[in-house]
C-alpha cells in the first residue's frame, strides 16, 4: 500500500465511489439532514480537485493493486481575531473502503494528516463526526483526539 497526495492526473473514479460511500454511511446517523440523491460525480471531483491546487488544504490517498482505497482531506483556517489560537486544521473526510478497513490505511492517512499541519505551524486540529458514530469517535480517540465541544440539535 501507498499513501501519496493526490495528483491532477489522477483518476478520481475510485474517490467518487468511496466519497459516496463516505456520504452514505454518514447519512445514516442524520438521515433527515442528507439528500445524497443529488450529490453529483461532478461537484465531488471538483472537491478533491480544489484540493490539488490548494496551498492550505490537501487530499491524500491510499493506493493498493492501483486502486485508490482511502482517503483523508486537510484544511487549514485562519480563526477570528478574538481567538488565541488563530490557525486550526481540519479534517473533512476520511474514508477506507470497507474491504480494506482494520490493515493500518486509515493510521496511515492520519500520520499524513498531522505530518501536514506540524509542517505548517499547526498545533491544534478537528474533525466533525455524528455523536452516534462510535466506530469513528473510538478511530479519532486512538489517534489521540479528545472532544472539545458538543453541538445539539433541536427539532420544531
Amino acid at each position: 500500500m501507498v499513501i501519496r497526495k493526490l495528483r491532477k492526473e489522477d483518476d478520481l473514479a475510485d474517490l467518487v465511489i468511496l466519497s459516496r460511500s463516505f456520504f452514505e454511511e454518514y447519512a445514516a446517523f442524520h438521515t433527515e439532514f442528507f439528500s445524497i440523491g443529488v450529490l453529483r460525480d461532478e461537484d465531488i471531483i471538483s472537491y478533491f480537485r480544489g484540493s490539488v491546487d490548494s496551498d492550505d488544504g490537501v487530499t491524500f490517498i491510499a493506493e493498493e493493486g492501483g486502486l485508490i482505497v482511502g482517503y483523508i482531506t486537510v484544511f487549514l483556517h485562519n480563526q477570528e481575531p478574538f481567538w488565541a489560537v488563530k490557525k486550526v486544521g481540519a479534517i473533512s473526510g476520511l474514508m477506507v473502503h470497507k474491504d480494506y478497513r482494520r490493515r493500518g490505511i486509515a493510521s496511515g492517512l492520519f500520520a499524513e494528516a498531522k505530518a501536514f499541519f506540524e509542517q505548517r505551524g499547526v498545533k491544534y486540529f478537528t474533525v466533525y463526526t455524528a455523536s452516534a458514530n462510535e466506530a469513528a469517535i473510538a478511530l479519532y480517540e486512538r489517534f489521540g483526539m479528545s472532544q472539545l465541544h458538543t453541538t445539539l440539535i433541536g427539532e420544531i
